[in-house]
């Protein structure tokens, strides 16, 4: 696909997406994916890739690149091999944390956004569980995380958050989330400050966080607001609701944030790339994959391999690529992972 985008804000760019490109088959993968992968750098050649399933009972940590994000596996544990509560959730039968999203703080600290499912009985998809966003954060490079407590909360805590897009937006934080109101879902922004979130995790608390509001401020408070919807999305019909189980990064090639999001309506699964001048108002949304009966949740941005500006791919370059996760509208381990590689163009 080739396009020419003019955003509201006057910025123009070719876009280029090239072919769907087969990673793993199902026979292939090294785990039943169910979350993004957290990505950090380790070191100018090689990447660590985190990946979270089995109800966060299964946390693996691989050495890869972008080209080939599993080439080895570092290690295999279990939630509470990985996350020390300290305290939370004690009064909760299960605990899930989902790694989704890493940031490097000039201390040498590590902060991580975690999805976050609170089970009253044996895991399980039954309405019961509540959903919230927390952060975590690691001083040994990311083998072990503490977890400072809740972000973000939907609306009502019953709806999906999804997790966790992150992107960093001048002096502030934005995570992107599933709110769920007395209307249904929407996709919606939080934000708080870099400095006083990374002050706070470094004494294992959190700091507040507030939604961008139907008021177009941000007055919503994180944990019990509603958000407004900021990212538009097309109507497909019956099916899975529009979802940020999904990624973002900042293109430094054309000074743009960018979010991914998914649906699946009518029987076809759609992957899309969503532009923005400031991280809140959002052009239409650019097609980026599509296919029938499969579901495109946890896209990943995964910078250039050549890529030497960033450092957990936060931000990428002129040239990156999504991975895209397929699975079975009917079976959720039938799945296979494909890439596209991107192109943007200032013109």
């Amino acid at each position: 696909m080739n396009a020419l985008i003019t955003t509201r804000s006057g910025r123009c760019f070719a876009l280029t997406i090239g072919p769907r490109e087969l990673i793993r088959d199902r026979a292939s993968m090294p785990f039943c994916m169910d979350s993004s992968l957290a990505t950090l750098r380790r070191d100018a050649n090689s990447w660590f890739f985190y990946h979270t399933e089995n109800w966060s009972y299964r946390i693996d940590k691989f050495i890869g690149t972008p080209d080939d994000p599993f080439q080895s596996k570092v290690w295999h544990k279990s939630r509470d091999g990985v996350f020390d509560l300290n305290g939370w959730h004690a009064d909760v039968h299960h605990a899930g944390l989902w790694l989704t999203n890493i940031y490097r703080p000039s201390d040498g600290n590590l902060l991580g956004v975690v999805h976050v499912e609170l089970h009253p009985g044996e895991p399980a998809c039954n309405g019961l569980e509540k959903f919230a966003l927390g952060l975590v954060t690691s001083a040994d490079g990311g083998d072990h995380w503490t977890y400072c407590g809740e972000i973000v909360r939907p609306q009502n805590a019953h709806g999906n958050i999804g997790g966790v897009p992150l992107l960093v937006v001048g002096d502030y934080f934005h995570v992107y989330f599933n709110d769920m109101g007395p209307t249904g879902r929407r996709l919606a922004v939080a934000r708080a400050p870099i400095a006083a979130v990374c002050e706070a995790a470094r004494r294992h608390r959190v700091t507040p966080w507030h939604k961008f509001g139907d008021d177009g401020e941000w007055s919503e408070d994180g944990l019990r607001g509603l958000g407004a919807a900021v990212l538009p999305q097309p109507v497909l019909g019956p099916g899975h609701p529009a979802d940020l189980h999904a990624d973002a990064a900042f293109n430094r090639a054309i000074g743009l944030y960018m979010v991914t999001s998914w649906t699946c309506g009518g029987d076809l699964g759609r992957l899309y790339l969503h532009f923005s001048h400031d991280a809140v108002h959002f052009e239409p949304p650019v097609l980026v994959d599509e296919a029938p009966g499969q579901w495109m949740p946890y896209s990943t941005i995964l910078a250039d391999p050549h890529d030497q500006e960033t450092d957990d791919m936060n931000t990428v370059g002129a040239e990156f690529s999504l991975l895209i996760d397929h699975k079975s509208a009917t079976d959720y381990g039938n799945e296979s992972l494909y890439r596209r590689r991107i192109t943007v163009t200032p013109k």
